[in-house]
């Protein structure tokens, strides 16, 4: 070693972050980051595919409604099938597609975030991120707009192409008139149910320690308040009591976002979107006092 030349000592582990400052959308490096390893895992391409089968019924629906309702159309079978309520194109279908795409979402949203704070801890990931000029802001925004996107691309996205679907294959002011505020509900009851599913993964990952509890103890609150729902409105003989399962408390917004009767619970939306408020709130408390902490102990 030449005489007077110095070697660099660093405190920790991993040096800190000497490139050029990023100052905005910080996260946006880790979001795209998770959604380049969830792009890789079979079991997600397996959830994508089924998936696209259900969003592909609902466009042979659509092309099949447009097409029978289209003058000159005037054959029994098609005087039958504008009689059938579950045939027709309107808000409820929207509804209905949203919400049965639920259980794809809550899937892939342990899939991919049940290890994606526990398994930072685990592989001391924690000390790379925050060695870099990042926040425990942007790591959180990051963790959960992964989730969030795939969520929406489950939901809002398919439904928002149907109704463009809808509109070139019936291109009247009519149909404008009845489908112009759908793409806005649509993406507000997709928000309603994937926000819920990203946060309370991410927040049973952060208290976890490894992403097999993670998914097993998410999976047990779900079933626990499905369970506990029923059992209070079989005991109070009220339906009102069915709020406390979270899945009908979701849906029930959705009917107010789709103008929709009451199906699930009998109470003003209000109540529900408290609820769901709550759990959000709590879920996302919980990340950033974790991930925080972390910041600070890096």
């Amino acid at each position: 070693m030449k005489e007077g030349s110095q070697v660099p000592i660093y405190t920790r582990s991993y040096r800190s972050y000497e490139g050029e400052v990023r100052r905005r959308f910080r996260w946006w490096v880790i979001a795209v980051h998770e959604l380049r390893i969830l792009s890789k895992n079979r079991a997600f391409l397996g959830l994508t595919a089924l998936a696209g089968l259900h969003f592909l019924l609902r466009v042979q629906q659509v092309v099949a409604f447009d097409t029978l309702n289209t003058p000159g159309q005037t054959s029994p079978i098609v005087t039958l099938m504008r009689q059938i309520e579950m045939f027709n194109v309107d808000p409820g279908m929207f509804f209905d597609f949203i919400r049965l795409q639920a259980p794809a979402v809550f899937l892939v949203s342990i899939l991919a975030g049940a290890g994606m704070i526990c398994g930072d801890f685990n592989n001391n990931l924690m000390e790379v991120y925050f060695s870099k000029p990042l926040t425990w802001r942007d790591y959180v925004t990051g963790k959960a707009m992964a989730l969030i996107i795939t969520g929406l691309c489950f939901t809002a996205v398919p439904a928002v192409v149907l109704v463009i679907l809808h509109l070139l294959m019936s291109p009247t002011m009519e149909t404008l008139q009845e489908m112009y505020w759908i793409p806005v509900s649509a993406t507000a009851f997709s928000l309603v149910l994937v926000l819920p599913c990203a946060l309370g993964v991410l927040a049973s990952s952060a208290v976890s320690r490894s992403e097999r509890y993670a998914s097993i103890a998410i999976f047990m609150i779900v079933f626990g308040d499905l369970m506990l729902g029923q059992l209070m409105q079989e005991l109070m003989h009220q339906r009102q009591y069915a709020i406390i399962a979270f899945p009908l408390a979701i849906n029930r917004i959705g009917e107010s976002l789709f103008y929709q009767r009451f199906q699930f619970i009998p109470l003003p939306w209000h109540y529900a979107a408290i609820y769901v408020g709550a759990v959000c709130l709590g879920a996302l408390a919980i990340v950033c006092r974790v991930v925080r902490r972390a910041e600070v102990a890096v």
